[in-house]
């Protein structure tokens, strides 16, 4: 036994063979197939509870100017949120978000809103990936995908 294990150790012949490198090479593969779906649902994830937070921010800053005597006008469409929107003159919202209107993460487009002033509900929305504005803010869509 000893024997054997000396002349293994002494031959000239070292490395891996081609079927040892291609079973590390397959096993990689399939590590990789299985990993990649995953973290590619969790970017996903990520994106979308970002979005969610935004709408939040959004909906903050538009009661904080609310709060400062503005009026924000009945809407029963959804309304694209611009530097200006909900007003017309001066900064709008924009005062009150520290980092400026932000775009969504999971489509980079747009927020919305919509008002209902007899409620008083403020709701904030966006587009999901088959272009419908859904609600973000109060009460989130499982839809925003």
């Amino acid at each position: 036994m000893m024997a054997w294990l000396v002349k293994q150790v002494n031959s000239k012949h070292k490395g891996f063979t081609l079927i040892e490198m291609v079973i590390v090479v397959a096993i990689i593969a399939i590590l990789i197939a299985i990993a990649v779906p995953q973290v590619l649902k969790q970017i996903n994830k990520s994106k979308i509870e970002a979005d969610k937070a935004n709408a939040k921010n959004i909906a903050t800053a538009i009661q904080q100017w609310v709060s400062e005597g503005n009026v924000l006008n009945d809407t029963t469409d959804w309304v694209k949120i611009e530097n200006k929107v909900p007003v017309s003159t001066g900064n709008g919202i924009v005062d009150y978000l520290g980092s400026g209107l932000p775009k969504t993460k999971l489509k980079n487009g747009d927020f919305y809103y919509k008002y209902d002033g007899t409620n008083q509900v403020l709701r904030i929305g966006a587009e999901n990936s088959s272009g419908t504005i859904v609600e973000l803010y109060p009460s989130p869509d499982p839809n925003y995908k």
